[in-house]
């Protein structure tokens, strides 16, 4: 039974010896202690590692052409909206042109008392002449509904 697991026991450590043995990393060190230059790699290996660069690159300019898509779009909004309000701003200004010139025409002292009609104390006096105007109607309500009753 002792033999068995001995047996047992130099067949896994010589499994794990060899395992580590053929890994790349021993492989490069003795080499290096040898001082053997490593073999050419195979035209294959050299086809396989060229398709996977080829294919990250390609992934990459995707990415990179989508990105560049999208700022396009994002421009092209915001280019539409500053001529939206660059329409609105045009036309504002000719609004603005045509109220200019139909003030021209205005004769000064019109203008002169349309300034103090707009006035503060002017919009004051309204508001009294409007609060004066309603308790008038409702003045009259009353004394109307009065007589009617008797």
């Amino acid at each position: 039974m002792d033999a068995l697991i001995t047996v047992l026991i130099g067949a896994l450590v010589s499994l794990l010896a060899g395992g580590i043995a053929s890994s790349e990393v021993i492989r490069k060190l003795i080499r290096y202690i040898l001082g053997k230059q490593p073999p050419p790699k195979t035209y294959s290996e050299r086809l396989s590692e060229l398709t996977s660069s080829l294919t990250t690159a390609s992934s990459q300019v995707d990415s990179v052409l989508q990105e560049l898509s999208l700022v396009a779009r994002e421009k092209e909004d915001t280019v539409k909206k500053l001529e939206a309000g660059l329409e609105k701003l045009e036309e504002r200004e000719r609004d603005l042109k045509q109220k200019i010139k139909a003030l021209q025409k205005v004769p000064l002292p019109v203008a002169e008392h349309f300034a103090k009609l707009v006035e503060p104390s002017e919009r004051k006096s309204a508001r009294r002449d409007y609060i004066l105007f309603g308790a008038g109607v409702l003045v009259a309500t009353i004394i109307t509904l009065l007589l009617q009753a008797f």
